[in-house]
């Protein structure tokens, strides 16, 4: 499979293309992939759509990792996606990706452990169910071709999409020990490229879904709900920190146009109920509402045309009969 691979790409412009506001595991995949197909003689350009988050810039600036934003995909014939699949994520490229793709100007593969959509860029997407993020699955595909940087890379990604391992399983820590060892790294050292300085505008928003948190109880599980314009991500993360079993939080990207809800469960709590908030909540939520959704039994996301407000109440809906 891999001869098949490389050869696939040999003489082509090769883009590896991360999503939108790109995080740590797509930066680091694509950096992994750009090592081993230089090792392969085959040259690759790294490309964010816009803008790529904290992290992931800090980690472009200390690896001295050059990056093109807002490629010009004509210039490409193969385009690699790291840790997306659907055309949501491409922010500002996806009109004309969409028009190259349909006139099969370019090749499109997509590396991402994911939930599988209807809207898939590409039916042949590498998908791996079980991937905790997908430096773990270019790990469990092509790590006989690892460097001590790849090794490294692939540290960052799993500790960074697991939210500091809030989820994972056995095959996780060993994947991670194993990263760590090869890469010749400390956990220190992988730790503080993870790091993330809460500014400003973060805290008002954290602080704003806080003091909106509604809180419902289904039998014996702490559901929190609140609304928030921005970081609704980590504002459900930090719900799950204050003590519930599953955190929701809803608000409207007026940069997309859409409206989002992020979704968290406690790991504990999920394996003992056998809960997956994709699976349980987000299926059941875009078949009623229509809408994209993407992420884990842990971490979720739903993003569509549909009032934030009412979202809230569908998947308390939801929630309601899941549990009952």
């Amino acid at each position: 499979m891999h001869e098949e691979f490389f050869s696939s790409l040999k003489n082509q412009k090769v883009l590896l293309l991360c999503h939108e506001h790109a995080d740590l595991d797509s930066v680091c995949s694509a950096a992994i992939m750009q090592r081993i197909l230089k090792s392969k003689k085959i040259n690759s350009v790294i490309g964010v759509p816009a803008h790529a988050n904290e992290q992931a810039s800090n980690f472009f600036l200390r690896e001295k990792i050059n990056f093109v934003a807002k490629p010009d995909l004509e210039k490409y014939s193969a385009v690699l996606c790291f840790d997306f699949n659907d055309f949501d994520q491409l922010g500002a490229l996806r009109e004309e990706f969409e028009l190259l793709l349909n006139k099969k100007a370019i090749r499109v593969l997509s590396f991402d452990h994911h939930i599988a959509e209807k809207t898939s860029i590409d039916s042949t997407s590498v998908f791996v169910k079980k991937a905790f993020s997908t430096t773990q699955l270019l790990l469990d595909t092509f790590s006989p071709l690892f460097d001590l940087k790849c090794f490294f890379y692939c540290a960052l990604g799993l500790i960074e999409d697991t939210g500091h391992f809030s989820v994972g399983d056995e095959k996780l820590f060993l994947d991670f020990s194993k990263c760590l060892s090869l890469s010749k790294k400390s956990f220190a050292e992988v730790l503080s490229f993870s790091k993330h300085i809460v500014k400003k505008g973060e805290r008002i928003a954290l602080l704003k879904a806080a003091s909106r948190t509604e809180i419902n109880e289904i039998n014996d599980v702490v559901v929190a709900s609140s609304t928030v314009s921005f970081f609704q991500s980590q504002a459900a993360t930090k719900l799950l920190d204050f003590g519930a079993d599953i955190s929701l939080v809803s608000g409207f990207d007026e940069r997309a146009n859409l409206s989002v809800l992020s979704c968290r469960a406690n790991s504990l709590f999920k394996q003992e109920k056998k809960f997956n908030l994709v699976r349980d909540l987000l299926v059941p939520l875009q078949s009623r509402i229509g809408g994209e959704i993407g992420g884990h039994s842990g971490a979720a996301q739903w993003k569509g045309n549909y009032d934030y407000l009412l979202v809230l109440q569908e998947s308390m809906s939801i929630l309601h009969a899941f549990f009952k």
